[in-house]
């Protein structure tokens, strides 16, 4: 299974009706970190897309639902576990330790 882009809220909506784990990564193309994380994110999903879906939005493309989930900065991620949206994820995060913090 492949990364998903979304651009709305209703794109967003369907996409999260799932029963894996979604990471949800917020990211410019103009931001440097976010550029090292989509490594480690591809990485993810290349070994656990049975487990966890990543879903990734372009807070230039999609303000509203950057506002909504409160991004401040990017990269910015959530976790949603069993439809709970956990603690932000701020920053680059090295593969090993999302790792944990995902529970792969």
């Amino acid at each position: 299974m492949s990364i998903v882009h979304v651009t709305t809220k209703n794109e967003l909506r369907e996409q999260l009706k799932t029963k894996r784990i979604v990471l949800l990564n917020f990211w410019a193309e103009w931001c440097g970190p976010c550029k090292m994380f989509a490594g480690v994110l591809n990485q993810l999903n290349e070994e656990f897309s049975s487990k966890v879906k990543i879903i990734k939005v372009n807070v230039e493309k999609s303000p509203d639902i950057a506002a909504e989930y409160k991004v401040m900065g990017i990269p910015h991620s959530r976790l949603i576990i069993q439809k709970k949206i956990r603690e932000p994820i701020m920053g680059y995060v090295p593969f090993e330790k999302l790792k944990k913090m995902i529970g792969v």
